[in-house]
């Protein structure tokens, strides 16, 4: 009896530990899945309100006018309950988009007071306005004519923005999204809190974000509202803004208690004797074959969230090329807008027609992206592609996808005059310790070196995603432009 009763413990504990582990690897797919939409999100919102916060500068023209006429072609186009304010040096409202606003000072808002003080940029935290009562949060621009202070211009968008982003990822009641500003303050919330927070003294600032830029973690009691939480967090690229994906775990393993509950319930009056101890091991045979049936149900609904994840982010990017080529801006910027949403859009693509979410096989991920990129730039050149069988984790697709776009649009850019035919090739080699030599030629006039050294977008761009791939790189001219870097394709070369 007592070696029956050892073998019960011994079984039941093994599925209870299985059981365990399973539910946390669900709960960590799906808030990291999720964390990964809600950056890409907000990484376009951020670009949209630096591109439109340039764009009203720009219209404004020397003497600050802010007429209507305009600036009402800048602003065509923006999402529903966005809001533009446009003040001068001393507060006073020169334009905006809601009635009244010259009733309201804003000179002791910290987005004016920011500007003001010399920062280029400015991301406020949750605000309530004063002019309409709603959630909201702003960017702000610092505007200087004949180099000095002139005023601020402001754009401001409603938090309810991120609920139609929440709906879609199919969210339960006790899961949230959020964004948070890199100090702690939050900027935005769904469902949202009942006042702005700071939290700058919670695990993720002082324990997780300064050793990982992205990860996932157990929140045991919410701050906002006492719910335990599984917590995927992603720095969304050039920005200070982190992006928080949540997914509430109470509901989930107060189901799984509840099922061991049962479990055990059933079983208990089976050890009183040896021949209904036996039946019971007959029974959790069977029980072993239903969750397994179950798990690998699981792991096909799984799947198809992914897949639908990665082909709505598709789509929304398709949706935004239109928009761009709708846009009133030079060709050449639309251009480089449009290659850079169609590098994104192949990538999408490509994950979930291949249904690779852990890592890509980089010899058929290249050439997709490269295609895509080509296509939306409309380029008369050849592309010639060496690449080996390199797998790419999920967390460096993104870098390489728009380090191609940016490379490739460049020397179509560039090396080439216009419709003249040429040649770009693309080698990938794999190196050690999991990493890997990228180089990208052409056979067009070479680089200028000046241009390599500047502060354009497509230069800090370029930077930025090598630094985010833990890589280093150089130009060089050789018959044409060559571009070659040593980087990082997976976490694991990264802290290697």
């Amino acid at each position: 009896m007592l070696v029956f009763l050892a073998l019960f413990a011994a079984i039941f504990g093994y599925f209870l530990v299985i059981g365990i582990r399973q539910t946390e690897e669900r709960l960590v797919e799906r808030s990291s899945a999720a964390s990964q939409v809600v950056s890409t999100n907000a990484f376009w919102i951020a670009e949209l309100a630096q591109q439109t916060l340039r764009r009203v500068d720009a219209a404004l023209g020397p003497t600050m006018s802010g007429n209507a006429d305009d600036l009402g072609p800048v602003l065509e186009g923006l999402p529903l309950l966005t809001e533009v304010y446009i003040i001068d040096a001393q507060a006073n409202t020169i334009y905006a988009t809601v009635p009244g606003a010259n009733n309201v000072s804003v000179a002791d808002r910290d987005y004016f007071i920011a500007v003001k003080a010399g920062a280029p940029f400015y991301t406020s935290p949750l605000l309530v306005s004063r002019l309409t009562g709603d959630r909201i949060f702003v960017f702000s621009k610092r505007v200087q004519r004949d180099g000095a202070f002139a005023g601020a211009i402001m754009v401001s968008f409603p938090e309810s923005l991120l609920e139609e982003l929440w709906r879609n990822l199919d969210f339960e009641n006790t899961s949230t999204i959020s964004l948070v500003r890199d100090d702690g303050q939050l900027i935005a919330r769904y469902p949202p809190s009942e006042e702005p927070m700071d939290l700058s003294g919670l695990p993720l600032f002082t324990q997780y974000l300064p050793d990982a830029e992205v990860g996932t973690y157990n929140s045991g009691s919410s701050p906002v509202d006492g719910i335990a939480r599984t917590v995927s967090y992603r720095r969304v690229p050039g920005t200070d803004i982190i992006a928080l994906a949540s997914v509430g775990s109470s509901q989930v393993w107060a189901g799984f208690n509840g099922a061991v509950t049962a479990v055990f319930i059933i079983v208990s009056p089976i050890i009183l004797g040896l021949v209904l101890g036996c039946a019971w091991i007959v029974r959790l045979l069977y029980r072993d074959a239903a969750q397994a049936r179950a798990l690998h149900a699981s792991v096909e609904a799984n799947t198809m969230l992914f897949r639908e994840i990665h082909h709505r982010v598709k789509n929304n990017l398709q949706s935004v090329q239109s928009l761009v080529r709708m846009q009133d801006i030079p060709q050449a910027a639309k251009l480089d807008l449009q290659s850079r949403f169609a590098a994104m859009a192949a990538m999408h693509q490509h994950i979930y027609q291949h249904d690779r979410y852990a890592d890509i096989d980089a010899h058929e991920f290249i050439p997709a992206v490269v295609e895509e990129v080509m296509v939306a730039y409309g380029a008369n050149a050849v592309v010639d592609y060496d690449v080996d069988h390199i797998p790419v984790d999920r967390d460096h697709a993104t870098p390489l996808a728009l380090l191609l776009s940016e490379l490739v649009t460049n020397a179509c850019k560039y090396a080439f005059a216009e419709d003249q035919p040429g040649t770009v090739t693309i080698v990938l080699a794999e190196g050690k310790n999991g990493r890997a030599t990228l180089t990208v030629s052409d056979n067009g006039q070479g680089i200028d070196p000046d241009r390599t050294t500047g502060g354009s977008m497509g230069m800090r761009l370029i930077k930025g995603v090598v630094a985010q791939m833990d890589g280093t790189y150089e130009f060089r001219s050789a018959g044409g432009t060559v571009f070659e870097a040593d980087i990082a394709l997976s976490t694991e070369a990264r802290n290697g």
